[in-house]
Parts: structure tokens; C-alpha cells; sequence
């Protein structure tokens, strides 16, 4: 039996081996998800604003990602935490070189649960200095409240001084025209 030196990569998301004949696992060394599964998540790199403030999404929010963050999140598989970003880090840690991280809070209580704050656990690939400095007070379900916890967090570092800020987003809710 012959045996080989390297470990085979196995797909977080689809739990096949990661070919390593694509352009995906040229990039990384390591990957942890295949190049079928981040094409299925169909990323999309999207400028977009709120008011004067330049914001970018990496997804739309769809079936796909919804139920890939409820898994991470909802059933608490930390491992899924590097699937979202990775592919892109090098490109997100260039574009948003300088600024500094100010993670969407969740409530202590869901965080303790879970046992890991999940937006700090997806975004910690990026190497960009994270400040957890907006909290969150009582539990209110985010797809009821679309935008409002950007808009606020905007309003907020901004009234804290922020000379510059800029928006990244996991993803983003398909917007009402794009439904049709």
C-alpha cells in the first residue's frame, strides 16, 4: 500500500476530498471547503451603499447560506466558521487594510450558549484588529429587522468620532427587485 506524505483535505461543507487540480487549492494551501461548494454559495462581491457609507457583501442572503449559518450558528458547528470568508481573506484584508473591525453584537446569553460568538468566529481569518465595542442588550430576531443593526451601528461609530467607515457583510438580504 503506498502512503503518501500529505493529508487529504476534506470539504467542511460537502465532506468530499479537495481536488487539489484547481485553481482554489493552488491559492490555498489548506482550504477548507472544495471549489463546487463555495461556487453552490455563489458569491458575489457587491458594492453597495447606506447613505454615504461604502458597504460590501460577499452573498446574497439565500436558501444556501441561510441554512449553512444555522448549522454554524443554530446547531453550533464552529467548524463551518472559516467556510463563509476564507476563500477571499487575502482580498478583504487588502481592501479594508487599516480600519479596524467592530463585530454585529449578539447577546451574551446566545454567545455563552453557543459557547463562541459567531461573527467574530467567522470573521477572524481576516487579519484585521477586532474591537467588540457595541453590545447588544436583549434578544431580537435580526430577519425581522433587516438593515437596522448596520444603520445603528453606523450611527453610533460615527457619533464616537470614526473618521472613515466602511461596511463589510457577510451577506445581505436580496433586495425586493432582484426577487421578481
Amino acid at each position: 500500500m503506498k502512503q503518501f506524505d500529505e493529508r487529504t483535505n476534506i470539504c467542511k461543507i460537502c465532506f468530499e476530498p479537495i481536488e487539489r487540480n484547481t485553481i482554489h487549492s493552488l491559492i490555498f494551501k489548506d482550504p477548507t471547503i472544495c471549489h463546487d461548494c463555495l461556487i453552490k454559495l455563489e458569491p458575489v462581491l457587491n458594492k453597495f451603499y447606506i447613505d454615504d457609507v461604502e458597504c460590501l457583501h460577499i452573498y446574497f442572503y439565500t436558501h444556501k447560506i441561510q441554512e449553512l449559518l444555522y448549522q454554524f450558528k443554530g446547531c453550533y458547528d464552529y467548524e463551518l466558521r472559516t467556510v463563509f470568508l476564507e476563500y477571499f481573506a487575502d482580498y478583504l484584508n487588502f481592501r479594508f487594510k487599516g480600519y479596524e473591525m467592530i463585530p454585529a453584537p449578539s447577546t451574551e446569553e446566545s454567545d455563552k450558549e453557543r459557547g463562541f460568538n459567531h461573527v467574530e468566529e467567522m470573521f477572524r481569518c481576516l487579519k484585521i484588529k477586532m474591537s467588540k465595542c457595541i453590545h447588544k442588550t436583549k434578544q431580537i430576531k435580526q430577519a425581522d429587522t433587516t438593515g437596522s443593526t448596520i444603520k445603528t451601528m453606523i450611527k453610533l461609530v460615527k457619533q464616537k468620532g470614526a473618521k472613515k467607515v466602511k461596511v463589510l457583510l457577510m451577506s445581505k438580504t436580496i433586495d425586493l427587485e432582484k426577487r421578481e
